[in-house]
């Protein structure tokens, strides 16, 4: 059981939940998870706006990496934020780790981006709300 918990203590997604606070200064779990039609697991339907827009590129980045044998929300990464840009390390020899990362930093990046179009109206927003076609990747 704790080799288990630990596997999952290090993965892509505890270095993605670290990466937003840095970039954004917004704390993943309340700001993003949950938030719009795509942000967190299971999206559908249309983005809400361009921060819901992060969020379904994010997934199809994720999506394409798991065609390609590759785990992206368990392969832990290294990464450095150097000046207030992220940089993604292949210190492990993992293909599939530095993929995860380049994912995780380009929505980082989006999120920043488009921080004017964040609205706090579509933090936990229901799924059932989502209508329209999910975009394709």
């Amino acid at each position: 059981m704790s080799l288990v918990l630990l596997t999952m203590i290090h993965s892509s997604l505890l270095d993605f939940k670290f990466m937003i606070r840095r970039i954004t200064g917004k704390s993943a779990l309340i700001s993003y998870n949950g938030y719009g039609c795509h942000c967190g697991l299971g999206g559908r339907g249309q983005p809400l706006d361009k921060t819901d827009w992060c969020c379904h590129a994010h997934d199809c980045c994720y999506k394409e990496l798991t065609k390609q044998s590759c785990h992206p929300f368990f392969d832990d990464y290294q990464y450095s934020i150097i000046n207030e840009d992220v940089m993604c390390w292949n210190t492990t020899n993992s293909t599939c780790a530095k993929q995860a990362c380049d994912c995780d930093r380009t929505a980082v990046l989006c999120f920043r981006k488009e921080a004017s179009s964040y609205n706090k109206g579509y933090r936990y927003y229901f799924n059932f709300f989502c209508k329209g076609s999910t975009p394709s990747c």
